[in-house]
């Protein structure tokens, strides 16, 4: 937060968007080299991608089919299964690049044909499974995998709609995801070198493995409400809970005095983000992940409550050089977690 480099950005996207900082902000999606070498934007239909706790999610089989990839629903699991074809010789890069990365692959015994690439992403869990998926000379199909842990996970909307977290159900697949924020848009990409997990193994089930239809499965959910999301997720989030040492939180009828819409970032007690301060605020002791901001005192005064749109209550506790006039920056856990997170404008209220 502290560090001169974010301090420089931050005041220059601020200037650069002073004037559309209180505009509606349509999120898009384009495809780097994935299907064609070229570059195509995502044509969503009546549901559009979304942010919640600042991951940008997108509709399932949309966002699956403009990847070159087809998309199946495993409705005892709650699951969705992506499936990425390969083809050394193909005219998609998607499938050149998937022949590549299963070649790297250690097949448990010689003589199984490489057949595709899946991943098992089930309704509101963090946790996945991609596969590499062989075949023997009998046709039975033999999966060399791993658990992948994403940041993100997929939520339900309006009962029918399965949202993906952008950059999770890409980089599983070793696909690199970016974000433009002048532009709010996410790119997808083939990267030029490929990569597979290390910690592959033979997947003893071969249908979905712990999300078989066999394993204990809760089909237990929650739908949010697309209004809900596109207005700013409104008391919405389905962040980890903070465990640490709670502060005592206001109570309030509604939102509180409208501040106007800030540019919001994220920071952590690490080196880079925080220099010489380490896990410590400004005012109020410890950083707290899910409860600390760093604000402008000219504009929030320190130690208030103040309710952001898609996050919630946020506590005043910190401040710093890098932070703009209408800007907040967000303590979470990690900084591996930054990079996960697109930067935002959202409408924030001052507690009363």
């Amino acid at each position: 937060m502290k560090k001169m480099i974010t301090a420089v950005c931050a005041a220059l996207i601020l200037i650069m968007t002073a004037s559309a900082a209180y505009a509606d902000y349509d999120i898009s999606v384009r495809m780097d080299g994935i299907t064609a070498d070229d570059s195509q934007y995502v044509q969503f239909g009546d549901i559009k991608p979304v942010q919640l706790d600042s991951r940008t999610l997108v509709p399932a089989r949309a966002m699956a089919e403009a990847a070159g990839m087809e998309v199946t629903w495993d409705q005892p699991t709650q699951t969705a299964i992506l499936l990425l074809k390969i083809g050394l010789y193909s005219e998609k890069p998607i499938e050149r690049y998937a022949a590549k990365a299963i070649s790297m692959v250690n097949p448990p015994t010689p003589g199984l044909v490489p057949v595709d690439i899946t991943a098992a992403i089930k309704l509101g869990s963090s946790t996945a499974v991609i596969r590499y998926n062989f075949r023997d000379s009998e046709g039975d199909y033999i999966a060399v995998g791993c658990e992948y842990e994403m940041v993100s996970k997929t939520i339900l909307i309006d009962d029918g709609t399965l949202m993906l977290p952008i950059r999770d159900s890409m980089e599983i697949f070793g696909l690199t995801v970016g974000w433009n924020q002048d532009e709010m848009c996410a790119y997808v990409s083939v990267p030029e070198t490929v990569t597979i997990p290390d910690n592959l193994k033979v997947i003893q089930n071969n249908g979905e493995g712990k999300y078989a239809p066999t394993a204990a499965n809760s089909n237990e959910y929650t739908s949010y409400n697309y209004q809900d999301l596109i207005n700013g997720g409104s008391g919405l989030s389905y962040a980890a809970e903070n465990t640490a040492a709670s502060v005592d939180e206001p109570s309030y009828e509604n939102k509180g005095t409208y501040l106007g819409k800030f540019y919001i970032t994220h920071y952590c007690p690490c080196e880079i983000c925080n220099e010489g301060w380490g896990n410590n605020t400004a005012w109020a002791g410890e950083i707290v992940p899910g409860r600390t901001i760093g604000v402008n005192p000219d504009i929030i005064p320190p130690l208030s409550w103040v309710y952001i749109e898609g996050y919630g209550l946020r506590r005043a506790e910190d401040t710093g050089g890098g932070i703009g006039t209408y800007h907040i920056d967000i303590a979470v856990e990690s900084h591996d977690l930054i990079s996960t997170l697109e930067t935002s404008y959202r409408d924030v209220y001052l507690v009363e």
